[in-house]
């Protein structure tokens, strides 16, 4: 598990550095506000594309693998934006990374390879902790490569940086990740699609009690989570005067209450609530957090924001995945929380296609009250959740 929280952990700092800094990258080539969301949608589009690829070739053949081919080529997505000059080259070096960022689903199956499911919530709660603090580091290391000055900003230095950390990851994962998946667990990436099949995990799999509608709850709060990290650079330079230095900071601090909450808090809070209501108190968090950002007027109410929202972001994520990882059977589950990522991945393509428009021909607090209104059916899907056995597990 130590070893596979570093890798994480290095490979979202690489991920971490672009992000209070690239909406300035492309504004630099000449997008507007709703190209620059959608440029960042390309990211995810093709991370949805990709997870439950995947998570099926981690079912076929082990996590291990998978995770070092996918690092490697983030490495190669970082060099790209590096030498970019134009739109063009910075849509393919985001469309190429958000391919290598479908690997999120592999390690999360590799923790539920290795722990019971008692452990499993507390297990993806530290694989989380990780992601939280590459997200704390990756923005303050961007944001100081940076600089403070969006029109003097250097943004060649954080893509360098974040290639040559995704290739660190690479070599950790080489010589240190051991493989979590016995070859006994292991399903044919082809052949006949059948009962044993990884192409088996189709409709009938996803329309199993409950499944659905986790996936659903994930794809509608990813969608309010995406359009904040989306708008936020670009609202907070016209809102408040800020630059790539301070929006940095804000990441830093959000990543601090995601980590703490992951790290420490999920695991006590959900023997003693249960995985669902901690997943139900994530979408409160979440709405009192947007809804706070779209009424903010001077920046310490922002930071305030930051509090319910680092906290929902925190409880999401492992409360959920979990649940989906308890619809699935051993040998099934690489391709299920590939699903689980897949949607979540679209809820992050869909948020930046909307929010852009929303930013630059309603409001620039539209972005935030949508994705706090969306919090609602989420809520409902969440609490008529039941979860309901696989009879193959």
């Amino acid at each position: 598990m130590l070893i596979l929280f570093l890798i994480v952990f290095v490979g979202m700092v690489g991920f971490g550095i672009l992000l209070p800094i690239f909406p300035f990258y492309a504004e630099r080539v000449g997008a507007s506000p709703t190209v620059i969301t959608w440029t960042m949608a390309a990211f995810t589009l093709s991370q949805a594309f990709a997870a439950p690829i995947w998570g099926r070739i981690s079912d076929a053949y082990g996590r291990r693998i998978v995770l070092i081919l996918t690092m490697l080529g983030s490495a190669a997505a970082y060099l790209l934006l590096a030498l970019a000059d134009t739109l063009t080259l910075v849509i393919a070096s985001r469309v190429l990374g958000g391919l290598m960022a479908g690997n999120t689903s592999t390690a999360f199956a590799y923790v539920s390879d290795i722990t019971t499911e008692d452990e499993r919530s507390a297990g993806l709660g530290k694989i989380g902790a990780a992601l939280g603090m590459g997200f704390i580091f990756g923005p303050a290391i961007g944001g100081l490569l940076a600089g403070t000055d969006v029109a003097t900003a250097n943004f060649v230095a954080p893509a360098l940086a974040a290639g040559s950390i995704s290739v660190i990851a690479t070599l950790g994962a080489l010589f240190f990740l051991p493989e979590s998946l016995p070859k006994e667990h292991r399903k044919p990436l082809f052949g006949t699609p059948g009962a044993d099949h990884p192409a088996a995990v189709g409709l009938s799999t996803l329309n199993r009690a409950g499944l659905l509608q986790l996936l659903i709850a994930a794809l509608a709060f990813y969608i309010g989570m995406a359009q904040l990290e989306a708008i936020f650079p670009l609202w907070g330079k016209d809102v408040f005067g800020m630059g790539p230095r301070d929006i940095g900071t804000l990441f830093f601090v959000l990543g601090t209450i995601t980590v703490v909450v992951q790290g420490g808090l999920i695991g006590p809070l959900t023997r003693r609530f249960g995985e669902k209501t901690m997943a139900i108190s994530a979408g409160v968090f979440f709405a009192a957090g947007l809804s706070g950002m779209a009424w903010a007027t001077v920046t310490w109410q922002v930071w305030l924001a930051l509090l319910p929202f680092g906290i929902a972001v925190g409880l999401f994520n492992p409360s959920v995945s979990s649940m989906v990882s308890k619809t699935a059977s051993v040998t099934e589950r690489g391709a299920i929380m590939g699903r689980y990522q897949s949607a979540s991945a679209m809820g992050r393509v869909i948020g930046p296609i909307i929010c852009g428009p929303l930013y630059s021909f309603v409001s620039r607090d539209a972005p935030f009250m949508v994705g706090a209104a969306i919090m609602l059916p989420v809520l409902i899907l969440l609490a008529r959740f039941r979860l309901q056995r696989d009879p193959q597990q």
